[in-house]
Parts: C-alpha cells; sequence; structure tokens
C-alpha cells in the first residue's frame, strides 16, 4: 500500500506539480505585478507642450504590396505632420517599391524621402537611416508595419514624462487574416493574436517593472538619438540585429532605462504557414542564443537579482527550466514499460492540458485589462481558440527547440527550411547515395 501511494505521489509530483511550481508560481507573479502597476498608472496623459521632430525610418526590400498601408498609417498619426520626417532606406529591391513610394509622395502629406544603397541587409539600411535623420527621436518601423493613430503621440507623451527612458518598445498586435486564407491559416493566425497579446501587454509590461526587457521588437523601436550614438548601431554578424542593439544599450549605456509603450500599437500581418512560423521561431530562437554569446560581460550579472537585465536569469528560465518538457514528451512510453496504467497516464496529460490552457485563460483576462476596444472585439470573436493554445505553445517550444540545435551546427542566416522539405532533402541524398 505504502508502495503504491509513494509511486503515485511521485508521479503526480513529476507530472503535475512541477509545472504548477515553474510555470504557474511565474505567471502568477507576472500577472500580479502587471495589475498592481496598471492600478497605479491607470492611464497616460497623451497632451504635449512642445512636440519635438521625431524620425521615421523604414527599410525596404521588395515591399509593393504592404508600403502604402503602412504610409498611410504615419499619414493618419494624430501628431503635427511637419513634425515628422520619414525615411525610407531601398535596401536593393527589384519590385515596384520605388513607384509605391513616388506617388505617396505625390498624395499624402508627408516629409518623405528615398535612399537607395547596396543590398547589405537590415541592419545596414537602418544604420544608413540612422545617420540621415534629424529627430531627436528615432522610430525604426518595418514596411509591412501598420501604426494605430495615436502610436507615434503616445511614445512621444511617455518618453517626454520620463526623461531617463532611453528606448522603448511598442505593443505588437497581429492583423486578422486575410480573406481567403486556410483554416490552418486562420488558427495560426487567431492564435498568434492571443500568443502577442499576452506578450506585450502582460509580459513586457513585466519586464519593464524590472528592466529586463530583451528585446526591443525590429517591428516598431523608438531611440533617444544620444543613446544610438553610444552603442555600435545594429550589427550584421546575428540575424536578430534588434536584440544584439538591445544588449548593447544595458551594456554601454547605464544611465538610461528600456521598456514597452503598450498604448503605442502597431499591426503586423500574421504568419501564413506552418513552414513560415517554423522559419521564424528558429530564426528568434536561434538569434537569442548568438547574440547573448556576443556579449559575455552581461552574462556576468547576478543570477539572483530581482531587478535589472540579466541574460543568464533569462536563459536558465527560457531553456533549462523548459526541459522537462522535452522529458515529458518522450518519458510517456517509458512509464508505460514500467507498468503504470494507460488510464493514469491519459489522465495525467488531461490535467497537464488543462492546468495550461488555465493559465492562458488568466493571461488573456490579465491582457484584456489593458488592450483597447478594438483588440477586445476580435478577442470576444475567438475566445473559442483559447482550450487549443496549449498545443500551438507546445508546437511553438518544438519550433524554439530546433533553433536551439541549429545554432550548435549552423551558420545564423535569414533562410531557413521547414522540417518537411528538409526530410524530402535527406530521402533524396539517401536515394542518390
Amino acid at each position: 500500500m505504502f508502495s503504491k501511494l509513494l509511486g503515485f505521489g511521485v508521479f503526480w509530483g513529476v507530472w503535475v506539480l512541477a509545472p504548477v511550481l515553474v510555470d504557474g508560481f511565474s505567471a502568477i507573479v507576472t500577472m500580479i505585478a502587471v495589475l498592481w502597476q496598471r492600478y497605479k498608472t491607470r492611464s497616460i496623459t497623451t497632451h504635449l507642450d512642445f512636440c519635438p521632430f521625431v524620425s521615421v525610418i523604414i527599410p525596404v526590400y521588395n515591399s509593393e504590396n504592404e508600403l502604402m498601408a503602412c504610409l498611410r498609417s504615419l499619414e493618419a498619426q494624430d501628431y503635427p505632420k511637419d513634425r515628422i520626417e520619414v525615411i525610407l532606406i531601398n535596401n536593393g529591391s527589384t519590385d515596384r517599391s520605388f513607384r509605391i513610394f513616388a506617388h505617396a509622395q505625390s498624395k499624402l502629406p508627408l516629409l518623405l524621402s528615398w535612399h537607395s544603397i547596396i543590398n547589405q541587409g537590415k541592419a545596414w539600411a537602418l544604420n544608413t537611416g540612422i545617420h540621415l535623420c534629424r529627430g531627436n527621436l528615432i522610430f525604426n518601423i518595418d514596411s509591412d508595419v501598420v501604426l494605430h493613430p495615436q502610436a507615434i503621440r503616445n511614445v512621444v507623451a511617455t518618453m517626454e514624462a520620463e526623461p531617463d527612458l532611453g528606448a522603448v518598445t511598442g505593443a505588437i498586435q497581429v492583423l486578422p487574416s486575410p480573406k481567403g486564407a486556410s483554416r490552418w491559416g486562420l488558427f495560426l493566425g487567431n492564435c498568434e493574436f492571443f500568443e502577442y497579446i499576452t506578450a506585450f501587454h502582460v509580459g513586457r509590461i513585466h519586464q519593464t517593472l524590472l528592466q529586463s526587457i530583451y528585446t526591443l521588437s525590429g517591428a516598431f523601436s523608438v531611440f533617444r538619438r544620444h543613446v544610438l550614438m553610444e552603442t555600435y548601431l545594429y550589427s550584421q554578424d546575428t540575424i536578430t540585429e534588434d536584440t544584439d542593439l538591445t544588449f548593447d544599450i544595458y551594456e554601454r549605456v547605464k544611465s538610461t532605462r528600456i521598456g514597452c509603450v503598450p498604448e503605442a500599437i502597431a499591426y503586423v500581418h500574421s504568419i501564413k504557414s506552418l513552414s513560415s512560423l517554423y522559419s521564424q521561431r528558429v530564426r528568434w530562437q536561434r538569434g537569442q542564443i548568438e547574440v547573448a554569446s556576443r556579449h559575455p560581460n552581461l552574462l556576468k550579472q547576478s543570477f539572483f537579482q530581482l531587478r535589472g537585465f540579466s541574460p543568464k536569469r533569462i536563459l536558465m528560465v527560457d531553456h533549462t527550466l523548459s526541459f522537462p518538457r522535452f522529458v515529458w514528451t518522450f518519458l510517456l512510453p517509458v512509464l508505460a514499460l514500467f507498468g503504470y496504467p494507460s488510464s493514469l497516464l491519459f489522465w495525467s496529460i488531461v490535467a497537464l492540458y488543462a492546468f495550461y490552457a488555465l493559465i492562458d485563460l488568466m493571461w488573456v483576462v490579465v491582457a484584456w485589462v489593458g488592450i483597447d476596444q478594438r483588440a477586445r472585439k476580435r478577442l470576444m470573436r475567438i475566445l473559442w481558440i483559447i482550450p487549443l493554445l496549449p498545443a500551438y505553445r507546445m508546437l511553438v517550444f518544438w519550433f524554439r527547440f530546433s533553433g536551439f540545435l541549429t545554432v550548435l551546427a549552423e551558420p545564423g542566416q535569414w533562410r531557413v527550411e521547414d522540417p518537411i522539405i528538409q526530410m524530402q532533402n535527406g530521402m533524396d541524398d539517401i536515394r542518390q547515395w
């Protein structure tokens, strides 16, 4: 009897107690901190006695289908148009991007300029724009991004109110999938919407409180000019140049803070396919590890400091504590061989899945408090997808784990083959051999 109770306790302790302690505790702490912060700062003031001149830099590479929407969102900004300059850096486009720019220049009341460089990559294009621009506040956005009409004003108001805030990321939200998208595309797009809502409207706020933002999003970030000038700017030696610049600011500009302005919203297009999601997450994960290795001094920061940037702590939580998921995936058949009844294995999986679904529901509830009305309406329409989010997050975990493996074997690059193509190529090689 005692041995059965001991076996039962060990089993459920490993399968249920461990994720509850790791994922559940950290999630609850994050949510409480974010709710408390929102209670203390219930609203952001957008009143400006003076509107500083700002520069918006847009790297362009074959962006004819998205560029006009991006420029129109800048024209719609609730900010004086004569206080905004928009610099487009053409990075070797071969499509009609310049014609789109020329049409926008003739139609939109914006200070637009176009500059072409030899195709050297996004980092080179951004650095070129930084040296050409005139504003003391520099906005870097992707050419397929659409800004909320109050995005620029909200960022400027926040940075004017907090002079020690040297760089910020906005909140990224995912646009609905286009008409004609497959059911699989709709599912991925809705899951991605939930993922970004909780990541930026909960996770990034908590990171701001702890002064531990890991990445200033390349899709929409803002910098004070003097902060950028104290860094090496964007690096071409890594595929995640936005993360590398974030690390560089922590390392070289210790007098400044980095944060997130959740009221400044940028909309991005949803992932179109599973292979695109795989390629994206492999790049992100690989870049995370690459960048950490490029800044060994930051890795010396204390693991136990509760406030301040500690890549060691973040990587520990992100990688080492996620290792149990890897073990749990392959432990099931082993447990069956050791005589554990199939019913026990089944209900343990159900209990774990229900636990993670509950965690996702809690994330969504906390995010609801801080998101705009448009996002709330969409959230209400797709609440049915919350029970499926744990499966999506598990899928993303395995994609990220693949990124961890590829960083050990492959050079950093933007092009990543999806696993299906890799398997097909491998089979072709075997046949030829």
